[in-house]
């Protein structure tokens, strides 16, 4: 039998797992409830929404379930089997109304569960007779998530599988419009919570943790799988239930790649490793990056490039405050590098908001109070660069910090982790 009703225990017992001592983070019952109030809001008295927790993957016993990031952030199911509808004038149900209606397994339930006192848990069997009921007083049905579109190679085109869908739902369903409910989610989720915000805050101190590590540890021989595995130890030994993306250590000419995660060669005398990381803790992502000599110290060269990054950053930084946009800041970081003399050697723009997933929702370009996003400047100067002087080519480097915009300006949220050349001289020196 599935577990539904341990996330039910859980839920019901303030979240006491039995008699053990288990961490559950990020769920977070009174943020859930203002998550669902605050998406009624957002909808009007004609309107529902359906969704369904992402399918169980067939290959579960090697990679670990992962839940719709909204459907979590609804609910905090962790689990596949579950179906969601919300309606805003709500549904009668027993003696009260009831707004969120959650479903579950099949035959799994003898009766329906008062979650609060507009939630209630029913057997999946009601699902589609509830449903069409409601089809009767709304004029737009909200759904997530999306079918995902497929690509047909043979003919080469995109298969556009939502059109079709809302094709056939509209003729069954006549006066009710099929609309996709992302902005929805990306109304509620832009702005984090002073909870939300405390989870991102840890996994940015595991993943900083990590970082400096693997600082401590580097040294040329090692491979650059290695750092990875001092960085991604540290991060679930602090509780992390995975990293947030797959692990970027590239060294060497492997730093010219900014996406580059084969993570196998090995690390050599008077290289730059670039380690692009971040932790996932209570569904919530870190995404910081440094940028190391393997031998613990930079060459002049290196210095140089090194330095202007890290000036180009600081000043990104020094513009963020609510009303800036995020073209904004991609603006500052071109000009800052045309400067300097290194803009033909940009990969990259400069920002992106960091939340539930790494690249995160946002409904504009404008920053406002509440949001996390990153500055991530970089220069990348090619081996067979004829401009640069030969001792600064043939590598990169990127420098990236998780940034909350305040009331009246900004936050540092990884000021803990070193990126200064001095102190990462001084951390490195102090390895074994």
């Amino acid at each position: 039998m599935r577990h539904g009703f341990s996330f039910l225990f859980i839920w019901l017992m303030t979240f006491s797992l039995y008699s053990q001592d288990c961490e559950r983070p990020g769920i977070i019952p009174g943020e859930i409830f203002a998550r669902r109030n605050a998406l009624l809001h957002l909808m009007d008295s004609t309107s529902a929404l359906v969704m369904k927790a992402e399918d169980a993957d067939y290959d579960a016993d090697i990679d670990p379930y992962r839940q719709s990031p909204d459907f979590f952030n609804l609910t905090g199911i962790d689990e596949p089997g579950y179906k969601l509808i919300v309606t805003p004038v709500g549904y009668k149900f027993g003696s009260g109304i009831k707004h969120i209606l959650i479903f579950t397994y099949p035959d799994q339930m003898s009766e329906p569960l008062l979650l609060s006192a507009s939630d209630t848990l029913l057997d999946e069997k009601f699902f589609e007779p509830l449903l069409s009921q409601i089809y009767g007083s709304i004029k737009t049905l909200y759904y997530y998530p999306l079918p995902k579109l497929s690509n047909d190679w043979l003919n080469s085109k995109t298969v556009i599988s939502e059109r079709e869908t809302k094709k056939v739902f509209e003729l069954a369903h006549p006066g009710v419009k099929l609309k996709s409910a992302t902005k929805l989610f990306t109304a509620i989720r832009q702005v984090k919570t002073g909870q939300e915000t405390e989870l991102i805050k840890k996994a940015i101190a595991m993943t900083g943790d990590g970082i400096i590590s693997a600082m401590k540890q580097c040294k040329p021989g090692m491979h650059e799988y290695e750092l990875q595995a001092i960085i991604e130890y540290e991060a679930k030994r602090q509780g992390a239930q995975c990293m947030a993306f797959a692990s970027i250590i590239g060294s060497g000419v492997n730093s010219l790649s900014p996406h580059y995660e084969k993570n196998i060669c090995r690390m050599n005398e008077g290289d730059l490793v670039v380690m692009d990381v971040g932790a996932r803790y209570g569904e919530f992502c870190a995404d910081i990056t440094r940028t190391i000599p393997v031998s613990g110290k930079f060459t002049a060269d290196q210095e140089i490039i090194y330095q202007a990054v890290l000036d180009i950053q600081k000043a990104v930084i020094d513009m963020i405050r609510p009303g800036i946009t995020l073209g904004d800041l991609d603006r500052k970081t071109t000009q800052l590098t045309r400067k300097a003399g290194y803009v033909n050697y940009m990969l990259h723009s400069v920002t992106h908001p960091v939340g539930l997933v790494v690249h995160d929702v946002a409904s504009g370009d404008t920053l406002l109070p509440g949001m996390i996003i990153t500055v991530e400047p970089g220069i990348y100067i090619p081996l067979n660069d004829t401009v640069q002087p030969l001792k600064r080519r043939g590598f990169g480097i990127r420098i990236e910090d998780d940034i909350l915009v305040t009331a009246d300006g900004h936050e540092l949220l990884s000021k803990g982790i070193p990126k200064e050349i001095a102190e990462i001289g001084k951390l490195m020196r102090r390895k074994k």
